[in-house]
C-alpha cells in the first residue's frame, strides 16, 4: 500500500506540472483566488481520493475546483497551482537573490542551477546579442573571436537582453567560464551596465584547472562601485549540488543568518517538541515548505528504530554516510521524513535533531504504532 501511495504521489506531481503548464492561460484571476487552500488541504484531498477520508470529512471545503461533480487528480493540480501562486504573491517582497551567469557550453549553467535550487534565487542568463559559435571559442585558433576579445581588455560584447528589476536584489551570484585565464569580456559588459553600489556580488566560475583569482582581481579593478565583493569559488563542470551547498554555507550572507534561527516544531498528540535544524539546503527547503502552512503527515514504524512518512514534495538531498541516534531527523530519498528513536547507519541527509529529550521520553511519545505529526516552523 505504501509503495502504491508513493507511486501515486509521483504520478500526481508529474501530471500536475504538465496540466498546469498547458492550462494556465485558461484559469482566470477570479477562479484562482476565490478560495484559499493550504498544504493540509492537499493532504486531505489526496487521502479522500485514496479512500482514507470519507466525504463528510471534507464537506466544509470546496475541493471540487473544476466543478465537474467529483474530486480527482485534476482538482489536486488546480489546488497546487492556487496554493503556489498565493504563496508567491505573499513572498514577492522577500526575493533578494539573483544568479546571473554566462555559459557558452552549459558547464557554468549546471552550477548556476545548483545555486538556484539551494537558495531559491531568481535566474538570469547573460546571453550575447551575437551568439558565440563553436568556431568562436576554438582555443587553438589565435584569430578566433574569443581569442581576439580576451586579448583586448576594452572589448565589451553586447548583451541580448537586460534585467529590468535588478534593483530588487541584494545578493547577486555572478557565474562564468574561465577563458584564457580570465572572465569573458561579456561579464565586464554586464558589470558596467548596472549600479551595484548597494549589492553583494559573489563570483563563481567553471574551468578545467584555472583559478578564479585573476578574474576576481579584474572585477575589482573595473572601476565600478560594488558594495561588497565576496571571495568566489571555482568549480569543475561535474561539481555536485552538495559541493555547491557546502560552499554557500560558508558565506556570510544576510538571509542565511535569518534562516539559521528557525526551529522546527513537531506536534504529536498533546506533546510539542522542538528541533534544531541543520544548516544545509535540505533543511532550508523544509523551512520554505512549512513557512507557508503547517503540514500534518502520518509516520509509520519501521524496523524498530524509526518512524517514517512521505512529504508532499521532494527536497534537495545532501546524502552522506551517517550513524544516527535517537532524536535525529532525517531526509531519506528526498521525500521521506524520518524521526529516529534508536540507532542506524546509512547514507541519507540529516535535517536536524530534537531538543532536550531522552530516548525513553521520545519512544513513549512516538508509541509503537503509526503516529500523526504536525510540522511547523518557529522563528
Amino acid at each position: 500500500m505504501k509503495k502504491m501511495f508513493s507511486v501515486l504521489i509521483a504520478a500526481i506531481t508529474i501530471f500536475c506540472s504538465v496540466f498546469v503548464a498547458s492550462n494556465i492561460n485558461n484559469i482566470t484571476a477570479d477562479e484562482s483566488y476565490a478560495t484559499t487552500y493550504s498544504v493540509q488541504d492537499m493532504v486531505n484531498l489526496q487521502k479522500f481520493i485514496l479512500s482514507e477520508l470519507k466525504g463528510e470529512d471534507i464537506l466544509d471545503k470546496k475541493y471540487d475546483l473544476n466543478n465537474d461533480g467529483t474530486c480527482n487528480i485534476f482538482d489536486i493540480c488546480l489546488m497546487k497551482w492556487r496554493l503556489l501562486n498565493n504563496q508567491n504573491i505573499e513572498n514577492n517582497d522577500e526575493v533578494d537573490y539573483l544568479v546571473a551567469y554566462f555559459s557558452r557550453t552549459g558547464n557554468t549553467e549546471k552550477i548556476a542551477n545548483h545555486i538556484v535550487n539551494i537558495t531559491n534565487a531568481d535566474k538570469y542568463e547573460i546571453e550575447a546579442k551575437i551568439s558565440y559559435t563553436d568556431e568562436d571559442i576554438q582555443y587553438t585558433n589565435s584569430s578566433c573571436r574569443a581569442n581576439q576579445e580576451q586579448n583586448d581588455k576594452t572589448v565589451r560584447p553586447e548583451i541580448a537582453q537586460s534585467i529590468e528589476n535588478i534593483d530588487t536584489y541584494e545578493v547577486i551570484f555572478l557565474g562564468y567560464p574561465i577563458w584564457w585565464g580570465e572572465e569573458p569580456r561579456i561579464i565586464d559588459t554586464f558589470l558596467e551596465s548596472y549600479d551595484f553600489s548597494d549589492k553583494i556580488i559573489v563570483p563563481f566560475c567553471t574551468s578545467g584547472s584555472s583559478s578564479i583569482k585573476t578574474s576576481e582581481n579584474n572585477i575589482k579593478n573595473l572601476g565600478i562601485s560594488i558594495d561588497t565583493q565576496m571571495s568566489g569559488r571555482r568549480f569543475s563542470s561535474n561539481a555536485t549540488e552538495s559541493e555547491v551547498a557546502s560552499w554557500i554555507e560558508t558565506l556570510d550572507l544576510p538571509t542565511n543568518k535569518e534562516e539559521t534561527e528557525a526551529k522546527l516544531n513537531i506536534k504529536i498528540g498533546e506533546n510539542l517538541l522542538t528541533a534544531t535544524l541543520e544548516d544545509n539546503s535540505s533543511a532550508k527547503a523544509l523551512i520554505e515548505l512549512l513557512d507557508f502552512e503547517p503540514l500534518t503527515i502520518t509516520l509509520n514504524d519501521y524496523a524498530n528504530f524509526e518512524k517514517v512518512g512521505t512529504l508532499l514534495e521532494n527536497l534537495p538531498r545532501n546524502d552522506e554516510q551517517l550513524d544516527t541516534d535517537f532524536g535525529d531527523i532525517i531526509l531519506y530519498q528526498g521525500n521521506k521524513f524520518v524521526i529516529y528513536y534508536d540507532k542506524n547507519s546509512w547514507s541519507f541527509t540529516k535535517l536536524g535533531h530534537i531538543d532536550n529529550i531522552t530516548k525513553e521520553e521520545l519512544k513513549n511519545i512516538l508509541g509503537d504504532d503509526s503516529v500523526e505529526v504536525t510540522l511547523s516552523i518557529l522563528k
